[in-house]
């Protein structure tokens, strides 16, 4: 009785056993999926991560490109323009004629003829002036006068004939550099006034006239070959005939 009990406990022993080995049971399969599902979810996190890691480097790298080109300090700095530089000579010969006249002649209204420079240049020399740009050895600007005996009184008066600056280098005082060197050279030259006629509609070089001791002389109706009208402008040289001219000058110049 004993040995059989004993056997049929070892034949249910092995029978268990070996059940076991056959194959595995419902709990572990769900286990084992369960495990491979949540490695696969951190594989797909781990991806994840690394393609943010990806994204922030390329916007960090966009936004230091776009900082570097708003900096002012790596921004590239326009050209500065160059300022010439400027020489003002005396009238010395005819081989500083051509650059006058090329000037004159694409400045004022009137053409004048070769002979016109030439009486004005071979008389009175020393009262015409250049402004000459160093750089590319150019006439930019020119003055010419005459100073001769005037009226009953025989007065010595300036004239101040022809005045043209290069349209590109306005606005920097050359013209008034021009009629002070004139004007200084005149009276010098002993003269007791100074005139000179501009288009009426000329209000800009009127204007620096009047700053210089100009006044209004007279107004010339059609003065100028297209027809618009001229003031003529007289600068008084010697205090005493300021003081006797100047009033009635003024009072007989129409507006």
């Amino acid at each position: 009785m004993t040995k059989s009990k004993s056997k049929g406990k070892s034949k249910s022993g092995t029978a268990s056993t070996s059940g076991a080995k056959a194959g595995p049971s419902k709990d572990t399969s769900i286990a084992g999926s369960t495990a491979t599902l949540a490695s696969n979810k951190d594989t797909i996190g781990s991806s994840i991560s690394s393609i943010s890691s990806i994204s922030s480097s390329i916007s960090g790298i966009s936004s230091s490109s776009s900082s570097s080109k708003n900096d002012p300090k790596n921004s590239i700095p326009p050209p500065v323009p160059s300022i010439p530089r400027i020489d003002y000579i005396g009238y010395e010969s005819e081989h500083q004629l051509q650059g006058m006249v090329s000037l004159i002649e694409n400045d004022l209204s009137e053409p004048y003829s070769i002979y016109t420079y030439r009486y004005f240049l071979h008389q009175w020399p020393k009262l015409s002036f250049l402004a000459m740009d160093k750089d590319k050895d150019k006439c930019i600007g020119v003055i010419v006068c005459r100073l001769e005996p005037h009226g009953r009184m025989k007065s010595n008066r300036g004239y101040i004939a022809m005045l043209a600056i290069s349209k590109e280098y306005r606005k920097r005082r050359i013209g008034s550099t021009l009629v002070l060197m004139a004007i200084e050279a005149m009276k010098k030259a002993g003269a007791d006034e100074i005139v000179l006629e501009t288009e009426y509609t000329n209000t800009n070089a009127i204007a620096l006239y009047l700053q210089m001791g100009f006044i209004k002389d007279k107004r010339l109706y059609r003065y100028y070959l297209n027809g618009i009208d001229a003031f003529r402008l007289k600068l008084f040289c010697k205090p005493e005939l300021e003081g006797a001219d100047r009033a009635s000058h003024e009072s007989n110049v129409a507006p």
